[in-house]
């Protein structure tokens, strides 16, 4: 059986990622005059429900209601620094004494429990998996209705499905013409402990007269907090470095970074058969690592970062953003996939 929700769908799911939340945020809320509510209270975990970790600090880092601001619409809400998003969140109690329309599992710890939760406390709604990270365990049989935003998942023809990007509030990522011709910034989190440190650190010393900024958790100059804040010091640079052995499945740092047209320094290896690969183009867009020695390497960047090389660049790399990405189209696409739900 089918069922439209196109119409302010109310919506449970979980925090783990901030882009992500704020993501669904924007499209059931901002684009489906929705409303998008995550979990708080130690009785998620209690009740064996949110899984995500055992540890103490850990669960309460994502579960504690103390950091949270009741408001007057019933809501607790606590704001992600980073996104700069008021997220609604609500207790266990309160979710078993309100009607959603849809129960949308963004993990794969949770995807039996909040079927489980579906099932007992909200028959009534439609049951959504989401994957948006590299490599996550799926059972198709758990569920007939799925959101991909990596480009990586094979789902069964039977399974209601659209593959979409994760939005950003792209009029805060806007282009301007680079002034910084030798900066090289990081973005990722914990850099400080990841494969891609030697490369970082090895750079530092081969571009002496270059400006090297390592932000992220652990990072040496700090998170950025704010998207508009984040935007800006991506626009401040000239290259951005994005070397994730690790892999990822969306990659909202490479996503910003082509938004405002920045080109990265970065495997491509990583990101065969992602949304992101095709802003990957050697000597276009980007300057990639796989297959280059030290020399090649250090000259490619140095080349690159000549002001009229550099700019050409950049243009290119906000050329492929605007080609590529299109939010409102995933809106046209999500609809009808909401009009599918089963």
């Amino acid at each position: 059986m089918h069922m439209e929700i196109n119409n302010r769908p109310l919506v449970f799911t979980e925090w783990h990622h901030g882009g992500l939340f704020h993501s669904m945020a924007m499209l059931f809320e901002d684009r489906l005059s929705g409303t998008l509510v995550g979990p708080v209270g130690y009785e998620w975990a209690n009740e064996g429900i949110w899984k995500l970790s055992k540890l103490p600090e850990t669960i309460k880092q994502y579960l504690n209601p103390d950091v949270c601001v009741n408001g007057s619409d019933g809501f607790h809400y606590w704001l992600d620094k980073a996104e700069a998003y008021p997220q609604k969140r609500m207790t266990f109690e309160e979710f078993k004494n309100t009607k959603f329309d849809i129960i949308l599992c963004t993990l794969q710890e949770h995807e039996y429990t909040f079927r489980e939760l579906w099932q007992k406390y909200q028959p009534q709604a439609k049951y959504i998996r989401l994957c948006g990270n590299v490599g996550e365990q799926v059972n198709w049989d758990n569920f007939n209705n799925f959101i991909d935003t990596t480009k990586l998942y094979r789902p069964p023809a039977s399974c209601n499905t659209v593959t979409i990007y994760q939005e950003f509030p792209a009029e805060q990522f806007f282009y301007t013409e680079p002034v910084n011709h030798q900066r090289i910034s990081n973005f990722m989190n914990n850099l400080r402990e990841a494969e891609a440190l030697p490369i970082w650190e090895t750079m530092k010393t081969k571009l002496l007269d270059f400006y090297f900024k390592m932000h992220g958790s652990l990072g040496d100059d700090g998170i950025i907090n704010g998207l508009p804040q984040l935007a800006q010091a991506m626009r401040d640079s000239a290259f951005i470095f994005q070397v994730k052995h690790q892999g990822e499945g969306f990659g909202h740092v490479i996503h910003n970074a082509y938004a405002v047209g920045r080109p990265v320094i970065a495997l491509k290896e990583f990101y065969i058969g992602k949304w992101a690969e095709h802003f990957l183009i050697d000597d276009y867009s980007a300057i990639l690592i796989d297959d280059k020695d030290w020399d090649t390497l250090i000259k490619k960047i140095r080349y690159w970062s000549i002001p009229e090389n550099h700019k050409r660049m950049c243009r290119n790399a906000r050329r492929l953003f605007e080609k590529y990405v299109n939010f409102n189209d995933d809106e046209r696409k999500f609809r009808k996939f909401m009009q599918r739900l089963k």
